[in-house]
């Protein structure tokens, strides 16, 4: 028990265990946090440079840069989604693909 405790003043060493998954709460509010950040800082910043050079227009190109950024920052750091593992099931196990078809092949709306 106190040898689990580090002596005042010193650090504690780190876990050997490897570092925890972020839940998909974390991942969204970082998605949100970084989107709003990029928004709200460049959308400013062009707001600024509108007061200061008397335009119109720089807000709008500052708030569509930093969503630009902002994008371009999230796909880098939580990647592109990957895409569905490929499925073992066999075809004609849906409910879609074992259709009864009445008399020669036919359904309800036509030949198949």
């Amino acid at each position: 028990m106190a040898e689990d405790r580090p002596a005042r003043g010193d650090t504690r060493p780190r876990s050997t265990d490897q570092q925890r998954q972020p839940s998909g709460a974390d991942v969204g509010w970082g998605i949100t946090g970084t989107m709003l950040s990029g928004i709200i800082v460049w959308g400013g910043v062009g707001l600024l440079l509108d007061r200061w050079w008397e335009t119109r227009f720089l807000a709008l190109v500052g708030t569509i840069l930093g969503l630009t950024v902002a994008i371009y920052l999230i796909v880098v750091k939580y990647g592109a989604v990957d895409p569905p593992a490929k499925s073992s099931r066999r075809p004609g196990t849906t409910p879609a693909e074992r259709r009864p078809s009445g008399p020669h092949g036919q359904t309800q709306k036509g030949q198949r």
